[in-house]
This record gives C-alpha cells, sequence and structure tokens, in this order.
C-alpha cells in the first residue's frame, strides 16, 4: 500500500436527493485549504465529480500550481476527463463548456495527472463532504 497523498489537490462532489443539490470542490492537500466550491444545483454525482477534476484542471493551469496532480475517488470521473467527453445522458451548459474546455486545452492538460483517490487504504479524501 502506498502512502497517503499530502500534496496536489482532492477533489469530491456529493449529492443530496432531499436537499436536491449536486455540490463539488478541490483542497490543496498542503494545506487543507479549500480552493474552489461549487454547487450544480440537482445533477448527479458523477456530473459533480468529473467537473471538480475539470475545475482542479483549470486551476492548475491559472495558477501555475505544483505539483500538477488532482485526486478522485471516482473512476467515471477519471475515464471521461481521460477521454475528454461524458457519457452522461444528462446535457447541460456546465458539461458542454468541460468538454470544449478539455480540447482546447489537450496540450495544457497533458502533464497533469490525474489518479485514483484510494479510499480504503488512506481514509476518505480531505475533499469529502461527510454526507455518508
Amino acid at each position: 500500500m502506498s502512502k497517503r497523498p499530502i500534496v496536489g489537490i482532492a477533489t469530491d462532489a456529493a449529492h443530496s436527493t432531499k436537499r436536491e443539490i449536486t455540490e463539488f470542490q478541490g483542497i490543496d492537500l498542503a494545506t487543507g485549504e479549500r480552493i474552489f466550491y461549487q454547487n450544480l444545483g440537482n445533477q448527479t454525482v458523477n456530473i459533480g465529480e468529473f467537473l471538480a477534476v475539470v475545475e482542479a484542471a483549470k486551476y492548475i493551469i491559472e495558477n501555475d500550481f505544483k505539483p500538477r496532480v488532482i485526486y478522485t475517488d471516482s473512476m467515471t470521473a477519471i475515464s471521461w476527463f481521460n477521454n475528454k467527453r461524458t457519457a452522461s445522458k444528462k446535457k447541460n451548459k456546465a458539461l458542454q463548456k468541460a468538454e470544449i474546455f478539455l480540447k482546447m486545452f489537450a496540450v495544457d492538460l497533458e502533464d497533469i495527472e490525474v489518479l485514483h483517490w484510494d479510499n480504503k487504504g488512506w481514509g476518505e479524501t480531505p475533499a469529502d463532504f461527510g454526507n455518508k
């Protein structure tokens, strides 16, 4: 088992059916600081997880953040990010913008790693909302 990461950006999303909101956030692993947060309204957790990774990639590019590493516990988000498109049937402006961003900034994204956060070995990601 590898050690729990201490640098990079951890992302996570949560969906509440009771409150009908999907939200996501990103945490700087080195400082514990929340570097972004967004409430998407009533979407799905997969959409939230994917948009969190895309937002982290934007943050890395805009702020020359190092290391260029993003962690998510969502294999779906990793797949969608790597494919530069979603498999969601739910189409909305945020997903369209994210897909366009991934295609337009493909060169800038080449050296950004999106890695799986090992919840079993490392515990919940620091970006977890604690709603379980």
